[in-house]
């Protein structure tokens, strides 16, 4: 399900507050709003007024803001979440503090293993024009069937998003089977997505997977890279997944990490 509000934790730290120019984007877009939260607990001293002066950064679309007094992070953003299926969390993948709602370690891999819903990360190259300068969806699958999972959550955001939809699959360079026979790895990907009127799929001939998909995704250019929380080969393993956090810290456009359980749902 698109969602109608972009979540976005805030600790205080300048670099968590790189998510709001991109949820504030992606809610114009979306014709949705933003609902920014933050607490006193290792973060702004005064969270209710930092919470108003940073507020001002999404004219343009309805923004709410929200001072939790909890102290348990990963708890309170799935509460606040709630299960009405029109809130997604956007946040980034680094921040400060013991709040560290914005920070891709131990509270925010449980956030994305909890949650039923693709959540947006946003890496330090991310730029805030990310979704007037890209034109595509990316869709990184790992070429087995089960990574096809993510294709609800893809075609859904590409239309939504008004994005092409293309889905890349990084096989090595040595692969020759994959060189002389692509249908073999395209064909079951082209099939999970509906068919060759919905995606342009590609193979991506690169040792170095996550520099091959980030560079992929700017030659695109795409304006959201998607990928799912697990799959066989590692690629999109949030909580172990070097693969992902490499991507995430390399690309300028936002991760969305969509839960193999929420998928199905989509």
């Amino acid at each position: 399900m698109i969602p109608q509000t972009l979540v976005v934790p805030l600790d205080g730290s300048p670099f968590a507050e790189q998510a709001i120019p991109v949820a504030r984007a992606l809610a114009e877009r979306l014709r949705g709003g933003v609902l920014l939260v933050s607490a006193p607990y290792h973060g702004p001293i005064e969270p209710r007024a930092y919470l108003a002066e940073v507020a001002e950064r999404c004219a343009g679309v309805p923004v709410e803001t929200f001072a939790s007094d909890v102290n348990l992070p990963a708890e309170a953003l799935l509460s606040i979440v709630g299960e009405s299926g029109d809130r997604t969390i956007c946040m980034t993948s680094h921040g400060r503090g013991g709040l560290r709602w914005s920070m891709v370690g131990s509270t925010a891999e449980e956030v994305l293993r909890r949650s039923d819903r693709p959540v947006v990360l946003v890496g330090r190259h991310c730029r805030d024009d990310f979704l007037t300068q890209g034109r595509h969806l990316l869709a990184a699958v790992d070429g087995t069937r089960d990574s096809g999972t993510i294709a609800p959550v893809a075609v859904e955001w590409s239309e939504r998003l008004g994005l092409a939809l293309t889905a890349a699959c990084v096989v090595h360079p040595r692969d020759v089977e994959a060189a002389e026979h692509p249908e073999t790895v395209l064909g079951p990907i082209v099939e999970a997505f509906g068919g060759a009127g919905h995606v342009d799929a590609r193979l991506v001939f690169n040792a170095y997977v996550a520099g091959a998909l980030a560079d992929f995704a700017e030659d695109l250019p795409a304006a959201m890279i998607v990928a799912n929380s697990h799959a066989r080969t590692g690629l999109a393993r949030v909580a172990l997944g070097s693969v992902t956090m490499a991507v995430l810290h390399q690309a300028t456009c936002p991760l969305l990490v969509a839960h193999s359980s929420a998928t199905s749902a989509a």
